[in-house]
């Protein structure tokens, strides 16, 4: 799925992406956003909790979960692949 509009703890993050939803709402996307992409390197180090992230596609919700972490993080040339559990 795509998205083009990130909610993280309460900021909102113009990204576009792709959204892969997998087993046990496991979620991997793919973005290029330097920004965005530090900022979950810093969640992914300190292991910290995301209290609530919502991506959506202009309007419409297209993933919403609350209590995650970063489990995985890397960039791939010039796109960041992240994984939320």
């Amino acid at each position: 799925m795509i998205f083009n509009k990130v909610e993280l703890n309460g900021t909102t993050y113009d990204i576009d992406g792709q959204l892969r939803i997998k087993e046990d709402n496991e979620a991997k996307i793919i973005f290029e956003d330097l920004m965005f992409g530090n900022n979950l390197k810093e969640l992914h180090t300190k292991e910290a909790n995301i209290e609530h992230l919502v991506l959506k596609n202009t309007d419409e919700t297209r993933y919403d979960t609350k209590n995650v972490k970063v489990s995985h993080i890397t960039i791939d040339g010039k796109f960041y692949h992240a994984t939320f559990k």
